[in-house]
């Protein structure tokens, strides 16, 4: 990842919490860098916070040029009762993927999305399968032989925003099936 990137868990009332972002990120002219991970299908369900944490808490994911001034927010609103439970660098953020169509034109559409993977994320695993079968020609969408089919698995990694924006533009694509972002702490 080019920028580094904390997962916070803040411990307090959620709807408040969720406002105390959003006001600071209006007050500091914050467009990107604090992400909610409720906002993105980021994986927050690590066995260490199902075991530890309890009652209400918040998950957030936050740029290290933002996580110092952030967290002095943070103890400064003491009255609303906040509670820093976790601050940990993000070593490696990724998400898997996978995709089958027997349509050519469907596939053209999948490898133009795939090659323009934006900068700042990589492949870190990519197997695309194309198979053309000339003796099933003429065969039906829904018959278990296709002349035509082209599927593919991958993970993709890299800079944690540009990785939110990618997997969003991946799930609203109805041939694209995507897991949740991974944060590697």
């Amino acid at each position: 990842m080019a920028d580094t990137y904390y997962e916070l868990v803040i411990k307090g009332n959620g709807k408040l919490l969720r406002g105390f972002i959003r006001g600071y990120q209006i007050a500091k002219n914050i467009k990107t860098g604090l992400i909610l991970c409720n906002d993105y299908p980021i994986n927050t369900h690590h066995l260490k916070h199902v075991l530890t944490f309890r009652g209400g808490h918040v998950h957030l994911v936050c740029k290290a040029r933002i996580r110092q001034n952030f967290l002095a927010a943070i103890e400064k609103a003491a009255d609303l009762e906040f509670e820093i439970l976790a601050d940990n660098e993000i070593h490696e953020a990724s998400f898997q993927f996978e995709f089958e169509t027997f349509n050519k034109e469907v596939a053209s559409g999948i490898k133009r999305v795939l090659r323009r993977l934006p900068a700042g994320l990589e492949f870190d695993s990519y197997t695309p399968e194309e198979t053309l079968d000339p003796d099933a020609k003429g065969v039906e969408i829904y018959s278990p032989v296709h002349d035509y089919i082209f599927k593919g698995k991958g993970k993709i990694r890299g800079d944690l925003q540009k990785l939110c924006t990618f997997h969003t533009k991946l799930a609203g694509h109805e041939f694209f099936e995507v897991e949740n972002i991974l944060l590697n702490t």
